[in-house]
């Protein structure tokens, strides 16, 4: 005896194929999906050593990076999530995608005065903020 899957069955695999590929992004532009705000924590660092961020299930940790105003500092970015993300700041000045379990730096300027943010360009509830200190 043969068994074969319905047609309904195969309709609904896809579905679900579909979307679990959607919330997961991909290495081009639109991505999407879920995914934490991060931690709340405030980290800060000395901008002569370098900032560190860990991404880790779908949030950026800590979510907040303070260095001197008007400076630029590296950020030392490791991705420990299964999926590709990206660290984008808000005004497009730079983006750089992180790979699944993959670490990479970038240099970041430091806004002159206030805030500025940064996010994840596959997942757009993943964001954060740059604090002039």
């Amino acid at each position: 005896m043969r068994r074969t899957i319905s047609g309904r069955r195969r309709a609904g695999f896809a579905l679900w194929l579909v979307l679990l590929l959607a919330a997961c992004g991909s290495s081009s532009d639109g991505g999407g999906g879920g995914g934490g705000t991060g931690d709340g924590g405030g980290g800060t660092g000395d901008a002569g050593g370098g900032l560190t961020i860990t991404i880790k299930d779908l949030a950026f940790h800590p979510d907040t990076l303070s260095a001197p105003s008007g400076q630029q500092a590296p950020v030392t970015i490791t991705n420990e999530d299964s999926v590709t993300h990206s660290f984008t700041l808000d005004d497009g000045g730079v983006s750089r995608e992180v790979p699944a379990g993959q670490t990479v730096e970038v240099t970041v300027p430091f806004p002159a005065s206030a805030t500025a943010g940064f996010h994840c360009k596959f997942h757009p509830s993943m964001t954060g903020t740059l604090r002039a200190a």
